[in-house]
């Protein structure tokens, strides 16, 4: 049984707000919105959705999508052995958490990864968090939640940004937004640029056997280029379409574990992935519309292991050149019907081709890995009244293994997962929610069939994950311009897949479906502009993490704190100059060592304060001068992976258009 409880809270604004509302509503592609939002028709939300707006990212120096949802109520971050930056949802990892560029599902098909810390922000108008219930029209493997990326869309005939910045460890970035809207036609273009030597460490660190303090070893980031493009047409009201393309390519090194005999000396020599994608959405007639999508995600790695921390020789048996060639083609449908008064019924169908290709090493076999996975959804809002409104969804989910390198294909997964929930206004302010449904996660290609360098045994077999997730949660204004919300969540994981030792004697293990595991918790967010010039917010959550599985060493599930604060404060001293603070705090964290006979130990509890200055030169032009972690703690998310020390850091911006 897995239990979770949650609590999060927003604010509603007036004049200047509406306004600033409103902008961000015209500058937001409606098109990768896979929940309708904003509108009379929106789905009624019987789940927490959090949304994460262009200026709550530039607020808290967001670069990249893991940052920008780590302030989201219920997300912790991990940063772990391969320097990816990646983030739990109510103690849900990435495999279960699908990430969506404009409703495209973009990831890893071997692992079900993407590196959110690798997609910057720079040409993101907003992202949705939906956690636990998310609508069935997202598609498969959604058993945690989903997270959405929503590109922006120009309103005018020309509309222009700029952003630079530079910060201690040596980083620059700088961002160029470019736009225009004519008549029927629309395009957007961004390009970014981001080269750091590496981040310092704090000065509390104490040198290691593979660390020595100062600037992490290994740590840089070569020549990042990220880039998209996209181009709109709408030839009729409600009628739209657009072709796009993102674009994300860089070398990387990873730090190796700080202390362990047997660290890795790694590096990414080649880190490339391209998402291309068509939508469009037509309304048929009055009261049908239809949206497609049609896509092809690639990516491509060189993974180099070296003899030692020169990063240069290959000479060692544990050396190697591991080159990774993966590609999805996939597409969708959605028609969504209003023929019933009060009630909206949509049917979605979704499909993708993955296709995994893999070289060891040099000189080394290619091996190859396709599987094909289907949804068919069908949701139902139901409008009983102006107070209360109902939701019913259900998905039949399947994956068909296509091609395993020539060995045993095993047979068709399949999952039914159905859904309900309601959203009632209890009085004139006072809204509750409450949902019930049952998710479900396909194996990846990487538990069924990697050998994992020698130490895993595939196993195709696999069976699906599943969880029975509940919520139940209240929206409601406190005073003045502030908001209080409060989301209770139960789930209970069956079939959880884990890494277990093969035999007795063996040195290798093998991916199996005997786990179970309870979460429960309580999630808190406040935000208030009740004091003049001056907008508050703050975000608790306590989760309870536990191994419910029969032959389990400890209750407790690795990297998972048992609480989580973030406290930000802007005050707008006046027109030209601003402050803006933020902490973080997370508890201690459970692991097992591997390197003390799998025993459990924890990593210490930990505090950040970041801190900047904003000023307003002219209407156009703004800069911001501040430091992350300004007291410098020592702090790892992952064991023997230590984090940024405090660092100095400006940014200048322009306004083009």
């Amino acid at each position: 049984m897995l239990i979770a409880f949650g609590l999060s809270c927003g604010i509603s604004r007036a004049g200047e707000e509406i306004s600033a509302q409103a902008k961000e509503d015209a500058e937001t592609f409606k098109l990768g919105e896979v929940v309708v939002e904003g509108e009379a028709e929106t789905v009624t939300r019987v789940a927490t959705v959090n949304t994460v707006t262009r200026q709550q990212m530039e607020l808290n120096t967001a670069d990249n999508v893991a940052d920008a949802v780590n302030t989201v109520p219920g997300v912790t971050l991990s940063v772990g052995r391969r320097n990816e930056r990646t983030f739990s949802i109510r103690g849900f990892n990435q495999r279960y958490i699908p990430v969506f560029y404009d409703g495209i599902p973009i990831y890893i098909p071997y692992d079900g990864y993407v590196d959110t810390g690798k997609i910057p922000t720079g040409s993101i108008s907003k992202l949705t968090v939906s956690k636990g219930i998310s609508s069935v029209l997202y598609g498969f493997n959604t058993m945690g939640g989903v997270v959405n990326i929503i590109s922006r869309k120009p309103a005018k005939p020309f509309e222009g940004d700029f952003e630079t910045g530079y910060s201690e460890d040596d980083a620059w970035h700088s961002n160029l937004n470019l736009g225009s809207k004519v008549g029927k036609f629309y395009f957007t273009a961004y390009g970014g640029y981001l080269d750091s030597e590496g981040f310092p460490l704090s000065h509390h660190y104490q040198p290691q056997l593979n660390e020595d303090g100062d600037r992490r070893n290994n740590s840089d980031i070569d020549d990042q280029v990220s880039g998209s493009c996209k181009i709109g047409f709408i030839p009729a009201p409600g009628q739209e379409f657009a072709i796009g393309v993102h674009h994300v390519d860089e070398k990387r090194g990873v730090p190796p574990e700080d202390n362990n005999p047997d660290a890795r000396f790694w590096r990414f020599t080649q880190w490339k992935k391209t998402t291309y994608y068509f939508i469009g959405d037509s309304q048929l007639t009055d009261a049908l519309q239809l949206q497609t999508r049609i896509y092809r995600d690639e990516y491509d790695n060189i993974l180099d292991s070296y003899d030692n921390d020169y990063y240069i020789l290959q000479t060692q048996q544990y050396a190697f050149r591991s080159t990774y060639d993966d590609r999805t083609t996939g597409g969708s449908v959605v028609v969504r019907s209003t023929h019933i008064k009060n009630n909206t019924l949509s049917l979605a169908w979704h499909a993708k081709y993955d296709v995994h290709e893999e070289q060891d090493d040099y000189y080394a076999d290619w091996e190859r890995y396709e599987s094909r996975t289907f949804s068919y959804g069908v949701e139902d809002d139901v409008k009983l009244s102006d107070r209360l409104s109902l939701l019913f969804g259900l998905s039949y989910d399947v994956l068909s293994p296509h091609y395993a390198d020539g060995g045993k294909v095993p047979r068709d997964k399949n999952a039914v997962n159905p859904q309900a929930g309601l959203s009632l206004l209890l009085f004139k302010d006072t809204s509750l929610h409450m949902a019930v449904g049952r998710k479900s996660r396909f194996p990846t290609l990487k538990e069924q069939y990697s050998g994992l360098l020698d130490a895993n045994i595939p196993n195709p077999d696999l069976k699906e994950e599943r969880a029975y997730n509940y919520e139940a949660g209240i929206e409601q204004p406190i005073f003045r311009h502030s908001l209080l919300r409060c989301s209770l969540f139960y789930s209970d994981i069956k079939n959880l897949i884990v890494s277990r030792p093969y035999g007795p004697a063996s040195n290798q293990n093998q991916f199996v479906n005997i786990g179970k595991a309870t979460l429960s918790g309580v999630e808190l967010s406040f935000s208030s502009e009740y004091l003049k010039r001056n907008r508050f917010e703050l975000n608790y959550t306590y989760l309870q993490a536990r191994d419910e599985s029969s032959e389990r060493t400890s209750r407790h599930l690795e990297y998972q704190p048992e609480h989580n604060l973030y406290l930000s404060d802007l005050y707008t001293i006046n027109d030209w100059v601003s402050i803006f603070a933020k902490l973080a705090y997370n508890s201690s964290r459970y692991f097992q060592n591997r390197m003390n006979f799998n025993r459990w130990e924890t990593l210490d509890e930990f505090w950040t304060v970041d801190m900047k200055l904003i000023g307003t030169i002219t209407g156009r032009l703004s800069f911001e001068v501040g430091a992350k972690n300004i007291f410098d703690e020592n702090y790892q998310l992952n064991a023997g992976f230590p984090m940024e020390g405090r660092a100095f850091f400006t940014v200048f911006r322009m306004n083009l258009s």
